[in-house]
């Protein structure tokens, strides 16, 4: 088993290496470095600044950032760049309404879309889902899938097919631990974002992969964002035909996670 330092080190290698790619394809810039305050995030750009290499850190706001987690960035990483959407989440609710996990729309469209073109370095490790475990170091995201590729390949002639939509993805801390990253954090003294004592992860006030306690924590806490919430929704039900004719409704089964049928047998005292 690989010991911390040694993942350090392997870390910190890729992305030496592959900053020849990052200077190609963006000679100005560099490398993108994904950061969403989270502590996969911060690892990823504490490691960037051990390795020496050109690059711009960017946070995507998607307009219903937890405060907490805005606050934390601005204070802690005032480098950071935010970016800011064509087009915020309510907007994006009141057009296709609330993004689930098998149609996670918020993501592509507030986070994936941007840095076409760049080599970006994120957080993505194998212990976070099935899908990820997949993961190659070096990938090229084209039309929202992952595409393993070979560093040397990308180097060596395939730069310039990315130079349009598409960009090349660097996972650095593939093969991190939960551990590993709460250890290097302790290691380096780095500030812990307080979203994490609120509601244990970093994410989207009213993510799909939330859990129930932390969309109640934040529907509560923040009431102003969760009224601006209902009123796209509803006009998102207004001009569609659906189930539900009030936004509290919609955001209710939503929210419980089940699927129409069952919820509708549960709110008739049936079994879930």
């Amino acid at each position: 088993m690989k010991s911390l330092n040694q993942k350090i080190k392997e870390s910190i290698f890729l992305i030496q290496r592959g900053e020849r790619l990052a200077l190609l394809m963006q000679p100005a810039v560099g490398y993108h470095v994904a950061f969403s305050g989270g502590k996969d995030s911060q690892v990823v750009l504490e490691l960037v600044k051990m390795s020496g290499v050109k690059y711009k850190a960017v946070y995507n706001v998607t307009t219903i950032d937890a405060p907490e987690n805005v606050y934390f960035i601005r204070k802690e990483y005032p480098e950071v760049d935010f970016y800011l959407p064509k087009r915020n989440f309510f907007q994006l609710v009141e057009r296709n309404g609330m993004p689930t996990k098998l149609a996670r729309y918020c993501c592509r469209i507030l986070k994936e879309t941007q840095a076409a073109g760049y080599t970006v370095i994120d957080g993505i490790r194998h212990q976070e889902s099935r899908k990820r475990s997949t993961y190659k170091e070096v990938s090229r995201l084209h039309h929202g899938l992952y595409i393993n590729n070979a560093l040397s390949n990308m180097e060596n002639s395939q730069f310039r097919c990315v130079n349009g939509k598409d960009k090349v993805m660097l996972h650095p801390i593939l093969d991190w631990s939960e551990f590993d990253i709460w250890s290097f954090i302790r290691k380096k003294g780095l500030a812990i974002n307080p979203c994490y004592d609120d509601v244990g992860r970093v994410g989207c006030m009213f993510c799909p992969f939330g859990r129930k306690k932390q969309l109640q924590f934040y529907r509560e806490k923040y009431p102003r964002y969760y009224e601006r919430l209902l009123r796209h929704l509803q006009k998102y039900i207004d001009t569609h035909n659906g189930p539900f004719s009030k936004a509290e409704d919609y955001y209710n089964w939503w929210e419980s996670k089940m699927s129409i049928s069952t919820y509708q047998k549960h709110l008739l005292g049936g079994n879930e």
